[in-house]
């Protein structure tokens, strides 16, 4: 299946409906003392996805990272908070889930454990009780219905999960349902909420210190915070070309301390997809840690005159305001002089052909028909950009750049192990050799050449369009 993912159902014995269900929900957070806020200034956030003429509700979070202890704890506070049963869902393979069922007093009152349990838990498996699982089971279902899809070890998890959710009287489409599904739509309800603050007094917190301190300055370089739940900075040039900038919080088991990563990414409006609706955790696959764009620049840019500062992956900032303050703007002296210094190098598609390699940015030229638009694990490819500026030549320069680059990082003993140099040099030479002549192949028939300048303008004219929903106009 490969869908991995922790989540909550909640009970909702009297079937309140959304609107409803929500109103309890954020009434009794504010009697646990949180209040409701937006995106910027949240510290707990939730999705809730409802379904019609269904007893449950399902709920998860950012936070709930598969096996993670939060999921569990706060699946058990929100059973006690709203004086319900809730399941706690957890897929950890393929082929194995565990379900644990917490009672109104938020303890865990008993555990299903489904599929192939015995290769992770050995023998020790515990058996549901009866007792406590069978007065959830819908009309016409029995206990031996339960017993038979949890000992079919053959079924992979997801068809187990929708058994059950038969069974439960759970809709299927909420009991898959994951942090990384969530769209908004009319079933589907984000909720943000923040500590409350003694006589109104505003409570600072990562996000406000981010936009205060260093989207400020962002701001002053050209960039915009964009509408997004989450906090994306994006500068436009040339029409063509974003500058993306962003961060991901991180824990930090130090109560006066936030960590955060900074990232930051180029795109361009002719790739397949550019999606800022989704957590930058969920574009870790064209968005890079400010510390790897530091180490190329460090070896490829003799004019770099930050190579010799350390640029660590993550950054800390102190809670204390005064503290606080001063952290932030060490980490924007930072971005500036790595982030925005790399990306400063690139205004228009022919220095992006020159540069991409400071973001590692896909640039494989598909020889299939259709470009890759198939393949969605690429959509952030822009290989075709050696099509559209009829540039060959990028390809050879590109790839001697990559070489000098990694010989050099070699012989500072900066480099992975390679067990035969010979080998990764003869991989790279082959890879250079498809692309040469997959970019012939589209260059010099007329057919593909036109389809695939064709596809750019289309691709630029999907993303112009989904970009004015962030604010951007193009």
């Amino acid at each position: 299946m490969g869908n991995f993912f922790t989540s909550t159902q909640i009970f909702d014995n009297e079937m309140l409906g959304s609107k409803q269900f929500i109103d309890k929900f954020c009434k009794k957070m504010a009697e646990e003392g949180y209040e409701t806020c937006n995106s910027d200034e949240c510290e707990i956030s939730y999705i809730l996805k409802f379904a019609d003429n269904c007893k449950w509700v399902t709920i998860t979070s950012e936070a709930y990272e598969q096996g993670n202890e939060k999921s569990k704890m706060d699946t058990g506070r929100i059973a006690k908070m709203l004086k319900t049963t809730c399941i706690n869902t957890e897929v950890i393979d393929s082929d194995c889930a565990i379900m644990d069922l917490y009672d109104k007093n938020g303890k865990k009152a008993d555990t299903l454990i489904m599929g192939r349990a015995d290769e992770y838990f050995g023998d020790d498996i515990p058996q549901p009780s009866e007792k406590i699982w069978k007065p959830f089971l819908c009309n016409g279902s029995t206990w031996d219905q339960f017993n038979e899809i949890k000992n079919d070890k053959d079924a992979f998890v997801e068809s187990t999960l929708s058994k059950y959710a038969s069974i439960l009287e759970i809709d299927n489409s909420i009991f898959l349902f994951s942090f990384d599904d969530a769209r908004i739509d009319e079933n589907v309800f984000f909720l943000y909420f923040r500590e409350k603050t003694i006589k109104n007094e505003k409570k600072f917190n990562l996000n406000d210190a981010f936009k205060q301190f260093i989207g400020a300055e962002l701001e002053k370089k050209g960039f915009l915070k964009i509408k997004s739940r989450y906090p994306y900075y994006v500068r436009t040039v040339n029409n063509e070309i974003l500058h993306v900038i962003t961060y991901v919080e991180e824990k930090n088991i130090y109560k006066k301390f936030k960590s955060f990563i900074v990232l930051g990414g180029i795109a361009t409006i002719y790739r397949a997809k550019i999606d800022f609706s989704v957590s930058p955790k969920m574009n870790y696959n064209w968005l890079r840690n400010i510390s790897n764009v530091h180490r190329q620049l460090a070896f490829t840019d003799e004019k770099y005159s930050y190579k010799n500062e350390d640029v660590a992956p993550c950054f800390n900032c102190s809670t204390e305001l005064g503290k606080m303050s001063d952290d932030m703007k060490c980490a924007f002296y930072c971005i500036d002089n790595v982030l925005i210094y790399a990306m400063n190098k690139i205004m228009n598609i022919d220095s992006f052909l020159k540069n991409y390699d400071l973001f590692s940015i896909a640039m494989w030229i598909y020889e299939d028909d259709d470009f890759g638009e198939k393949n969605s694990a690429y959509s952030e490819n822009e290989g075709l950009l050696y099509i559209k500026n009829d540039n060959r030549q990028a390809i050879t320069d590109s790839h001697y750049k990559e070489i000098g680059c990694i010989e050099k990082q070699i012989a500072m003993g900066k480099y992975p192990h390679i067990s035969s140099y010979e080998e990764f040099l003869k991989d790279l030479e082959d890879g250079y050799k498809k692309k040469l002549s997959a970019f012939d192949r589209i260059r010099y028939s007329d057919k593909l050449y036109l389809k695939a300048l064709n596809e750019l303008e289309q691709r630029a004219l999907r993303n112009k369009t989904k970009l004015l929903e962030y604010g951007l106009k193009l």
